[in-house]
């Protein structure tokens, strides 16, 4: 071989290096070079308001044993799918913006370790369902003009930079989406526009132009019943559609909460790809005990379930694979023992089937 033959060969093997070095490669490779990393999930962090012991509008004892095992466990955010506080609700004659200042001093242990957390709102920031509750006792209606001054109050006490202000419009820092390393994150508000609904237009345009491996989203109600009657199910149609885009995107998880318990379960997209619901209702609400009893039976397979536990999700992605565990209290009220009692993983380069 001349030297200008090995000159080349030498600068071509050297352009690889580097490409390989700076992340600038694509495929299975960059996956490789992405180190393990961590995000929580929790949701109805709401108060009890026969608990007179603490604010009325927050489980301050799980709240505050879950924000500090999540500063221990150094993930690089925190999802929270609605339901912070009892908003309009059994709140003991506090204000929004008090209610919400809070859940923020509460869950100081976060934000002082520098973990991004990154809400959307639930029923209880929101208002009444007047779906299920038709008409409405008079004990549940809500001041006047109580969804205003909650919306308002959620915008302000949400207002950090980093949470994006690219939604739809009218929803903006409601419903939004970002990047993170090899996943993206869509946070849905199924409030704004229409109880129970999703922004589907913004949502598939969204999916649309997904680059990442990995697709997490979340939203404070099931897609498939579980406890409540209120739910996206309440627009089948629709929610069909929001469940096939997931499956589309290439999501095998919905997070959510709503129902104040533990629940995984497995439902099929109509391209047959299986992706897993999984409500996450045990940040503090009072727990509900639940018969089992999927709604849409025929539909849902049930997986793993407890409705007896305080507890939040942790996800940890490493290349292609995602692991997600629920984290529950196990010491009581008085003790802060954990114990991890159901854990789900899924591998990207695995075909999925039907549950």
């Amino acid at each position: 071989m001349s030297w200008l033959k090995k000159c080349y060969s030498f600068r071509i093997a050297l352009f690889f290096l580097l490409l390989v070095s700076c992340g600038c490669a694509s495929g299975p490779k960059a996956l490789e070079q992405i180190l393990p990393w961590k995000f929580a999930v929790l949701s109805d962090t709401q108060g009890d308001r026969k608990d007179e012991s603490q604010k009325p509008y927050i489980n301050e004892k799980v709240l505050t044993m879950i924000a500090n095992d999540i500063a221990l466990e150094q993930p690089d955010f925190v999802l929270v799918a609605g339901d912070l506080v009892s908003g309009w609700l059994h709140n003991g004659g506090a204000d929004y913006s008090t209610q919400f200042a809070a859940w923020k001093e509460v869950m100081k242990p976060v934000y002082g370790a520098g973990i991004k957390v990154y809400p959307v709102r639930g029923n209880h920031e929101d208002g009444p369902e007047r779906f299920a509750l038709s008409p409405l006792p008079a004990n549940l209606e809500p001041p006047a003009g109580a969804q205003t001054a909650l919306k308002e109050a959620f915008r302000q006490a949400f207002d950090q930079t980093y949470i994006p202000q690219n939604g739809p419009t009218g929803e903006e820092g409601f419903t939004y989406s970002f990047s993170h390393k090899n996943a993206l994150i869509i946070g849905i508000d199924e409030f704004t526009v229409h109880q129970h609904k999703v922004n589907q237009a913004w949502f598939d345009a969204r999916i649309a132009l997904k680059t990442e491996a990995h697709l997490f989203v979340y939203g404070h109600e099931p897609a498939f019943g579980v406890y409540h009657k209120d739910n996206l199910s309440f627009y089948a149609e629709e929610r069909d559609q929001f469940w096939n885009a997931i499956g589309k995107g290439g999501g095998r998880v919905y997070f959510c909460g709503h129902d104040h318990m533990y629940n995984r379960a497995a439902i099929a997209d109509k391209a047959g790809n299986a992706i897993r619901q999984i409500v996450a209702g045990t940040g503090g609400g009072s727990l509900k005990t639940w018969s089992g009893q999927y709604v849409e039976a025929m539909s849902v397979k049930g997986e793993y379930h407890n409705d007896s536990l305080h507890g939040y999700v942790l996800v940890t992605v490493d290349g292609s694979r995602a692991t997600i565990q629920w984290k529950a209290i196990t010491g009581g009220q008085a003790g802060n023992t954990w114990q991890v009692l159901d854990t789900y993983s899924y591998d990207l380069s695995e075909t999925t089937s039907p549950p």
